[in-house]
Parts: C-alpha cells; structure tokens; sequence
C-alpha cells in the first residue's frame, strides 16, 4: 500500500509541473468555403457566355435596307473566288486603282459588296479592305430580301 501511495504522489507531482494542453475545438470556417463557392459560380457564369456566340448570324439575308438600284459602285464576289467592278470581272491587283478611279468620278464615295453565301470570309475582307483603301467614305453589303 505505501507503494501505491508513492506512486499516487509521485503521478501527482508530475500532473502539476505538466500542465495538461487544451485541445483546441474542431470548427468549421463558412468564409473561405464561400468565397470559394462564388469564385467557381463567377468562373462558370462567364466561361458560359463565351460558349455560345453573342451574335447568332444567318446570312445574307435581311428584311430592310437600301436597294442597289440606287447605288452606283458594286463589288461581286462569288464563291469561286471571281470578283467583278459593275459586271466587270477585274482581279485584287486591278481593283484598288479601278476603284479609286471610279470614286474620283463620283460624289457620294459609297461602295456595295454584294457576296456569294459560300464566299470565303477573306474574299469579303480583302474587298471591304481595298475599298477603304481606295477613298469610299460608306461601305455597304448587299442582302436579299425574304
């Protein structure tokens, strides 16, 4: 027995000079957990903006606009890769001094771009480019009425 209580005051002595540490409560923390959450909500609402097309285009057809009856200056291109100044067929090359000569001859500077469906994009720039190029104050594209 007075070995027990030896030991009892022994365990004792060591109890007071360790001082016995505190687990420190298990807590959630909301804040970071929802800063997360509207990041990815931020993230996700435009990233899905950019999956679609803003603008939904369905050319070249429109139910309003001017008709080339009144415009005097008309650049055709087909889906072949043809252009043509007034029902003359010319090249890219012939076609910025022909314009500009024309363009001269007029006062309203405004040039139409009438274009296959089919045609290459790069058609239609490489017209619209020339145009600006050669004086034309208005460029206009030519669509079909429904």
């Amino acid at each position: 027995m007075a070995r027990n209580a030896k030991r009892k005051r022994e365990w004792r002595q060591l109890m007071k000079t360790i001082e016995r540490q505190r687990r420190p409560s298990i807590r959630m923390e909301l804040s970071p957990l929802i800063d997360c959450i509207f990041q990815l909500l931020i993230f996700f609402m435009l990233s899905s903006t950019f999956l679609t097309p803003a603008i939904q285009l369905t050319l070249p057809s429109a139910t309003a606009g001017t008709s080339q009856n009144d415009l005097e200056i008309i650049i055709t291109l087909n889906k072949d890769g043809d252009i043509y100044l007034n029902n003359t067929q010319t090249s890219l090359i012939s076609l910025q001094a022909e314009l500009q000569q024309m363009l001269t001859e007029t006062e309203h500077k405004s040039v139409t771009i009438r274009g296959d469906q089919d045609m290459p994009y790069s058609a239609f720039l490489d017209a619209l480019d020339i145009a600006k190029r050669s004086g034309a104050v208005h460029v206009n594209v030519a669509h079909q009425t429904p």
